[in-house]
């Protein structure tokens, strides 16, 4: 038997300190999910067109959504979001940017380039379950798993 569909969540995080809450604020929710970590923006990239190691298309799922940092190594967030933007191979997924910057000039730059909410580190159990139920829904609906009437 097959359990309900998990939610993917593909989170893009260097620091694996910010990871370790990040699953545990997950856990929390009480959220069935898997979650994918990709440690820069070029894994994310990679992730998310399933090249590399992220080439199993079983294993590494399209996500349902992404939580973005902005500081990373190589290719930060705010490319991340550009690319995503002119990449026309790239999945279209809900992104949170989820980073210590509490700038609101960083927040009007991801929101511009596509980013659909922002919420500082850590976040808490209570504003990812607000971000997944806010994105996820629509989300789903729009990549045709809603019925038909």
């Amino acid at each position: 038997m097959t359990p309900a569909k998990a939610v993917v969540i593909l989170l893009v995080e260097d620091s694996p300190d910010d990871v370790f809450f990040f699953h545990r604020s997950v856990q929390r929710c009480g959220l069935d999910s898997v979650t994918h970590v990709a440690s820069d923006g070029v894994e994310a990239m990679d992730y998310l067109l399933n090249k590399g190691r992220f080439a199993d298309t079983r294993t590494y799922a399209r996500p349902d959504i992404m939580f973005l940092d902005l500081k990373l190594p190589h290719v930060n967030g705010f490319e991340v979001l550009e690319w995503m933007r002119r990449n026309g191979e790239c999945p279209r997924v809900p992104v949170v940017v989820l980073t210590s910057s509490n700038q609101p000039e960083d927040q009007e730059r991801a929101q511009a380039l596509g980013a659909a909410s922002f919420l500082t580190k850590p976040p808490g159990p209570e504003h990812l379950r607000e971000a997944l139920q806010k994105y996820l829904r629509p989300h789903r609906e729009a990549a045709g798993q809603s019925s038909a009437g």
